[in-house]
């Protein structure tokens, strides 16, 4: 059907000239790309397959669209009307460049050049309007689901597909464009992509429909295309439009498909998606002849829209009907008289709002309610007006014959009007309900649609307003929040790099990384673990070293002599406090007495132990728990030495030696015995920091470096070669401290060993002979005669020190454990403080060396220029980028929204 260029459907309705204004607003949000956000009102028609409602679409917008079976049925469209070019004045003298070129790569219009429609006129209504001559459509593809109809995560913009500036132009390219969406395919096989099945535009003849491009040839009927239908959409944009407006144009409704009712289920879900937002108004086709409360496309907008608000009948095909049907044309009549909510236009002169417009419009309805209705009809007219609010319109539009024929929009339009003033049944209704006309014809329609367009916009101004506030502080504190994009590569590299090292070393020696890196704009990255006043590493490290001495304290030798276990160390010195272990038998001096334990941590009877040799049974018991649970918390050996094991040992070393004196090869390996259990100790300790370092290392890499994957990847592989070194650098020193301790027996701290060495004779000759336990005036008297033999100059300085001049037939193996506990009680406070501080001197204080960690990135990059490899390595992570990109974008729009929504056309 051909359309004048001089005159447009909707130029000479009072959608024009009274709500040109309120409408471009909304089209003007739209290209901004907000229209989703700040909802928008949008006319969205569905209806069944072969509804009409391409016939409806054209009757509105003087668009032709494919009405072949295929591909017409098988793709949303969406077709955007704009009285001005996408460059024109948005907002008092905001502008707003167009989101995309006028003219497609390769592709040319039909004069060669598709030159931008400007319009520099305006009408009453503020509202731009584009010259007749500057008429142009852009079609653009908008692919935001994959083949499976998937929603993509990230939409991308929509891609222009060809420009063009002939109306009868427009269906061959819409119908190539909506071939594109449904054989993607073939799309990515073929040389130029999609501009590859744009039609022959250069060599169409005006006003002719152009050829078929080779690649669209190559397709062949419609039927074997790719996909039977996808939600990605065709998108009209049309510049010096009579009108602002948006429509949306759904694939038919189908009830079965020959490839699987998957395809029938497809086409009903992209319908409801399309109905639910509550700002898109349901424009339903709606065939004649069927009932229309009981049609598909009205049971689903009844799902989102049940009290009928957003939703129009749109009877479509009533020259169908023979007019002998009488009662059907009497429930058609009942359904369109009963009206709604929605107007008529408003008066020829002056600007009115949609308020005022729909209140003009309802005087055909309240005409219709004066007359007398049964209790039937009454049921009736308000079922319908609970379910339908906004009523029901009747257009007639041509038929394929006619289209075929080339009849054209006046010629349509008349006889539309003659069929309603001449037929049977709707010429009588008139008479009767003089507002019945108003809901019959494209005119009407066009003008009802209008009316209720303005209406919806001018409520949502106030919403769309906070929206678009609310919006543009979540994408600035979004952004806000986002590190600033670099800008010296270099210096931001050695910042970060900077900032790792300062990190590390503050976690590892308990400090604040205030200092270093502060204040360095993209490096300035918080960091949870280790950072500013976070000691959680340090106390980690700390926990590691008390666990090392731990056991370190439980390798220490201790000598089972009778019932009673004798260690090096005291509780005091293994941090052990005595109120902790009441009545355990521990005594202060690091004493156990097996025979004074509770009868549950004592042999495997349960029975006391009175001797050795069931106390040196109770001790290889590994099933006796309880004792095995006070050994440990004591820290003490598991398995500790006996008098009969040291027996053993000076028998094999005995040679020429005169009586009373004992090989001193022997005492070398008892010492020796102890002293190799340390190694496996001081491994495990560096083996933990180890672990926690390289831990910490790659959670600071990740937080300072994760937008950017090469620096992250280059920093943690360098890092890790500088944590290599230093552990083998350590474990070198420690190597070197253990080689010292267990190859030689040496210390200048005699006095201190002379006194513990008598002391644990004492106490070991002590438990051997097992005296009599005294009583507090039994120690008194004890030490009333220590007092009485010194005046004989017989000198004891305790009641242990007695016990000295005991003589047993051990006291040479006593003697030597005595030895053995001294010097490891003088060793042992060496091996327990050297191996920690040689891990802190040589791993720990290293790793945040600044200098250190430069030189193992220098020597990880594949040359020594760092300021070359500086931009390649802080290459921002895509996601980061495209999200900074997403809200300045996003900020920009917004703010030129806001100036939109406060726009002298926006202050209705």
């Amino acid at each position: 059907m051909t359309v004048p260029e001089d005159l447009g459907p909707l130029a000479a309705t009072s959608y024009h000239r009274v709500s040109a204004s309120v409408l471009g607003i909304a089209n003007k949000l739209r290209a901004l790309g907000v229209d989703s956000a700040l909802q928008v009102p949008t006319l969205v028609i569905a209806g069944d397959q072969s509804s009409g409602k391409s016939s409806v679409v054209e009757a509105i917008t003087a668009v032709s669209l494919p009405r072949a079976d295929g591909t017409c049925t098988r793709c949303p469209t969406e077709v955007r009307m704009r009285t001005h070019a996408a460059t024109a004045s948005l907002a008092g003298g905001s502008e707003l460049a167009a989101d995309d070129e006028r003219q497609a790569p390769g592709v040319k219009g039909e004069n060669g050049a598709a030159a931008a429609a400007t319009d520099h006129g305006s009408g009453r209504s503020g509202a731009r309007r584009a010259a007749p001559h500057q008429w142009q459509c852009s079609i653009k593809l908008a692919c935001d689901y994959d083949s499976e109809d998937k929603p993509l995560a990230v939409k991308p913009p929509e891609q222009l597909f060809c420009v063009v500036t002939d109306r009868a132009h427009i269906t061959a390219c819409v119908s190539a464009a909506q071939a594109v969406l449904l054989n993607p395919g073939a799309v990515k096989a073929a040389m130029g992509g999609p501009q590859a099945f744009v039609p022959d535009l250069n060599n169409a003849m005006p006003g002719v429909r152009p050829a078929d491009s080779p690649a669209m040839q190559q397709l062949g009927e419609s039927a074997g295309y790719e996909l039977a239908f996808t939600s990605n959409k065709v998108v009209l944009e049309i510049d010096g439009a009579d009108a602002d407006l948006t429509i949306i144009d759904l694939p038919g409704i189908i009830h079965d498909h020959p490839k699987g009712p998957r395809f029938v289920e497809l086409v009903k879900d992209m319908t409801k998606a399309a109905l639910a937002p509550a700002h898109h108004i349901i424009a339903m086709a709606l065939t004649a002849g069927q009932d229309a409360e009981t049609q598909l496309i009205r049971l689903l907008a009844r799902e989102v829209d049940p009290e009928g608000h957003r939703s129009i009948g749109i009877i479509t095909k009533p020259d169908t009907v023979a007019e002998d049907a009488h009662i059907v044309y009497s429930k058609l009549v009942k359904l369109v008289t009963a009206g709604g909510e929605l107007g008529a236009a408003a008066p020829k002169g002056g600007k009115r709002t949609a308020a005022q417009l729909a209140g003009q419009a309802t005087t055909h309805d309240q005409q219709s309610a004066n007359a007398p209705v049964t209790a039937a009809e009454g049921t009736q007219h308000q079922r319908q007006q609970q379910h339908l609010r906004l009523g029901y319109y009747v257009v007639k539009n041509p038929s394929q014959e006619q289209l075929a024929e080339g009849i054209s929009f006046e010629e349509a339009r008349a006889a539309e009007a003659r069929y309603f003033a001449a037929h049977k049944h709707w010429r009588p209704a008139m008479g009767t309900a003089p507002g019945l006309a108003q809901r019959l014809g494209a005119k009407a329609l066009r003008d009802g649609l209008s009316a209720l367009l303005v209406e919806r916009i001018e409520e949502q101004l106030p919403a769309m307003r906070k929206a678009a506030r609310e919006q543009l502080e979540r994408f600035r504190s979004e952004w806000e929040a986002m590190p600033p994009a670099v800008v010296d590569h270099h210096h931001e590299l050695f910042q970060l790099l900077w900032r790792v090292a300062d990190t590390l070393d503050a976690a590892v020696t308990g400090r604040s990384s205030g200092g270093g890196a502060g204040g360095c704009g993209v490096a300035a990255t918080h960091v949870h673990n280790g950072g500013d006043g976070d000691r959680s590493v340090y106390q980690r490290l700390a926990g590691v070293y008390r666990s090392y001495g731990q056991r370190t304290i439980r390798s220490t030798p201790a000598f089972l002599v009778g019932t009673t276990l004798i260690s090096a160390l005291s509780k005091s010195e293994k941090n052990i406090s005595p109120l902790l272990d009441e009545g355990t038998g521990c005594e202060d001096e690091g004493e156990l007495d097996l025979a004074a334990l509770p009868s549950n941590s004592q042999s495997k009877s349960g029975t006391p132990i009175r001797s050795a040799e069931e106390a040196a049974d109770a001790l290889a018991n590994p099933d006796n728990e309880a004792l095995q649970d006070l050994l440990q918390s004591q820290l003490l050996p598991s398995r500790p030495m006996t008098i009969a094991e040291l027996v053993q040992l000076r028998q094999r070393h005995l040679g020429r030696e005169l009586p009373g004196f004992s090989p001193y090869s022997a005492m070398e390996e008892l010492l020796q015995r102890f002293k190799g259990q340390w190694r496996q100790h001081a491994e495990a300790c560096l083996g933990e920091v180890e672990a926690a370092v390289r831990e910490l290392a790659g959670r600071t890499v990740a937080e300072q470096l994760r937008r950017f994957p090469k620096a992250e990847r280059a920093v943690e592989a360098a890092l890790t070669s500088h944590i290599d070194r230093m552990v083998d650098a350590t474990a070198g020193q420690i190597e070197e401290l253990l080689g010292m301790e267990d190859g030689d027996v040496f210390t200048l701290n005699e006095h201190y060993l002379r006194d513990s060495q008598a002391a644990f004779l004492a106490r070991l000759k002590r438990a051997y002979l097992r005296p009599q336990k005294l009583s507090a005036e039994g120690k008194g008297q004890v030490q009333g005669l220590l007092s009485e033999l010194a005046t004989y100059g017989i000198q004891f300085r305790s009641y242990e020190s007695a016990f000295l001049a005991q003589p047993t037939p051990v006291d040479d193996e006593l003697h030597m454990a005595a030895s053995c506990l001294a010097y490891f009680k003088v060793a042992f406070k060496r091996i327990q403080d050297e191996v920690p501080m040689a891990i802190r001197r040589s791993l720990l204080r290293r790793l945040g060396d600044r200098k250190a960690l430069e030189a193992a990135l220098r020597a990880e990059l594949p040359g020594p220029d760092v300021a070359a490899a500086a931009p390649v390595l802080l290459q921002e992570d895509a996601a980061v980028s495209e999200r900074r990109r997403h809200c300045t974008d996003m900020m920009k729009r917004l703010r030129e929204a806001l100036a939109v929504l406060h726009s002298p056309a926006a202050q209705l």
